[in-house]
């Protein structure tokens, strides 16, 4: 009963790892409509093979715990994390730093999306699209 409950608690702390949206902007929140979301991926899965994890925005470190960010319209500077693998402790993650440019709308939803090197064991660059 008791490993029940510690795997029942580590089950609800991982579906809420990577919620939220990260505010990456001074002053306080503004609609949806007058910001950008950004997605990209949370840093705790246990599924899915690659992982696109937002660091910094303009500078400004994001914390794991946000899977987006919110940004205002216009240019924006994100370092990316891309890990590929790892997923089980028999697999070895493969993780790269990307600088991605970004030129967004207010209003606008957008991902970060990954090209793959030959063979899908490391990501060549990271891309923003709309979602």
């Amino acid at each position: 009963m008791r490993s029940f409950q510690l795997v029942s608690t580590a089950a609800l702390v991982l579906l809420a790892s990577g919620c939220g949206t990260f505010q990456a902007y001074e002053g306080p929140t503004r609609p949806n409509s007058e910001v950008a979301i950004i997605t990209g991926d949370a840093k705790l899965r246990t599924i899915t093979p690659l992982a696109l994890i937002i660091r910094s925005v303009d500078g400004r470190a994001v914390d794991v715990q946000f899977a987006s960010v919110a940004v205002p319209p216009g240019e924006h500077e994100l370092l990316v994390d891309c890990q590929v693998g790892g997923t089980d402790a028999a697999s070895e993650a493969s993780v790269s730093r990307h600088a991605v440019h970004a030129s967004v709308n207010a209003g606008e939803r957008y991902r970060l999306s990954a090209d793959m090197q030959p063979g899908n064991r490391a990501c060549a660059r990271v891309v923003l699209e709309p979602a």
